[in-house]
């Protein structure tokens, strides 16, 4: 199979042997995958790093592993690959291996571009929302108030982040730049621009939000550069809980007042402490973007299939993505059998 090879170097696009699913694994024949910014930095940051990256796919299910019912050959579906492990769970690649937990079935009326969108974003939006926030999910117990905060509402994380904060219930305000219309179309409350403010007169915004009230809980999508300062503040004196995606400096996260509660949002405690939970709402979203009722983040197809790889991640790198995802399709790759 065609496989594309990231490292620090470059990008090369190599033939591997079809890889082979464990237990408790699918194999699935890819038709579009897309990418994270993670594909760029892990081989940039963590050299000599040289691996099958990617982590979004959607196809049919070509085999299952031992323990696997839930899946059967010939099913739609979409999945979160493991990250950083063996190649065979690279989503760059004619066929991936993914946990069976974290795939999903999609509908007939889903497009593999847009189920390929969501995996490792919605992923890591579910599991930050309702596991490290601690915000109750749709139908449990506990008190439903305040409103969210998300920092980078026009990401890919962000809009996954907004549109689960409104099922359950949630006041949003949204942090945007030059994407101030995106947060908006999947259903944030309030969009405050970020550009051409200091940090203070941004947490007066803030805190201004919400008719006054401010937010109570923090999801920063960025984790970068002022916005962990700028989350801190906000929820300065009253306290709140705040979420983050990228490791921070201790020296932010150290002489907090101890009514903020923080916690950083690994996705990859899908396939592991939070398997069940992942299980669950992958499941569901198969079903609510069937239906309608979630979307997946704006697609931009980049041609040449695998090949483009190369170019989508560039563009990534340098900052070029606005309010969209870069997605391949498998068959436009050259040299395919």
């Amino acid at each position: 199979m065609k496989a594309v090879l990231v490292s620090k170097e470059g990008r090369e696009l190599i033939d591997r042997p079809i890889p082979t699913p464990g237990p408790g694994e699918v194999l699935i024949k890819n038709v579009a995958v897309s990418s994270n910014p993670k594909d760029w930095k892990i081989p940039l940051y963590m050299a000599p790093y040289t691996a099958v990256e990617g982590n979004d796919v959607a196809g049919y299910v070509e085999a299952v592993g031992d323990g696997v019912t839930k899946f059967k050959k010939g099913d739609k579906v979409a999945a979160f690959t493991i990250m950083k492990t063996d190649d065979k769970y690279g989503a760059y690649a004619e066929y991936s291996v993914s946990p069976s937990n974290t795939a999903f079935k999609l509908g007939e009326n889903t497009s593999f571009e847009d189920a390929a969108a969501l995996p490792l974003a919605y992923g890591t939006a579910a599991v930050g929302l309702f596991k490290r926030l601690g915000y109750p999910e749709p139908g449990a117990d506990g008190a439903r108030d305040g409103a969210l905060l998300v920092y980078g509402g026009a990401t890919t994380v962000g809009v996954y982040v907004i549109q689960l904060a409104k099922l359950a219930g949630l006041h949003v305000v949204a942090v945007a730049g030059s994407s101030q219309d995106v947060p908006k179309q999947y259903g944030a409350n309030e969009v405050i621009d970020y550009r051409d403010k200091s940090n203070e007169d941004l947490v007066k915004e803030i805190k201004a939000s919400n008719g006054g009230q401010g937010v109570h809980y923090i999801y920063d999508a960025v984790s970068e550069g002022n916005t962990p300062e700028v989350c801190l503040d906000v929820l300065k004196p009253a306290g709140g809980a705040y979420t983050y995606v990228l490791p921070l400096n201790e020296e932010v996260l150290g002489f907090l007042p101890s009514n903020i509660r923080q916690q950083r949002t690994l996705v990859a405690t899908a396939y592991g402490e939070d398997s069940d939970f992942a299980e669950k709402w992958y499941d569901y979203v198969g079903e609510a973007i069937e239906k309608g009722e979630f979307k997946a983040q704006k697609v931009t197809v980049i041609p040449g299939g695998l090949e483009g790889v190369k170019e989508g991640l560039r563009r990534l790198q340098q900052g070029e993505a606005r309010g969209e995802k870069y997605v391949y399709r498998i068959a436009e790759t050259p040299g395919l059998a």
